[in-house]
């Protein structure tokens, strides 16, 4: 079932104007799974192994995650099951849309590398976590909800795997995640 509200918002973003189609296509580019392998290999060049072995174990989590909830839940895009969806774009007109696997990956992310920077630094990844869900929906790909779903999802996943492997302030207490530090 789609709630009133969900729709409604939905639209609201999927009606934005046509000019931020560029930027809120280029944004949603942080999202797609090869953005954890990219990151990971760039963690394993800086030498953080930790961080390294959370962005690739994220990447399988994410697949195993996503898939599950999409079987269980079985919502269809907006532009399958609502009228007046404005497609841009590749988005994808049919499928499975719950929950939003843009949104896993860069919430995932997002909860692991935030731990390693300093200051306002922290803010940044979570300002385009939140650009990646608002431009799902604008692209015409996702509801409100499916993007909530994958943010948690995506959370959940970074956050368990900072308690596994540690983060600059957490050491892991098992002795197999510490020949990552």
């Amino acid at each position: 079932l789609l709630a009133g509200p969900d729709v409604a918002l939905f639209h609201r973003i999927n009606h934005w104007p046509g000019w931020l189609y560029r930027p809120m296509w280029v944004v949603q580019l942080s999202g797609v799974i090869g953005a954890l392998p990219l990151l990971a290999a760039a963690a394993a060049l800086l030498r953080r192994f930790r961080l390294t072995a959370a962005l690739a174990a994220a990447t399988l989590l994410k697949v195993s995650l996503e898939a599950v909830a999409k079987t269980f839940v079985q919502r269809g895009r907006p532009a399958q099951t609502v009228p007046e969806v404005i497609l841009r774009g590749n988005s994808a007109a049919h499928g499975l849309s719950f929950p939003s696997g843009h949104a896993m990956v860069i919430f995932a992310i997002t909860a692991l590398v935030a731990p390693y920077l300093k200051g306002w630094w922290k803010v940044l990844p979570w300002a385009l976590a939140a650009a990646v869900c608002l431009s799902r929906m604008y692209l015409g790909a996702h509801f409100p909800l499916d993007v909530v779903a994958g943010a948690g999802l995506g959370i959940s996943i970074g956050s368990v795997l900072n308690l596994v492997f540690g983060t600059p302030g957490i050491r892991s207490k098992t002795p197999s995640a510490n020949r990552f530090q």
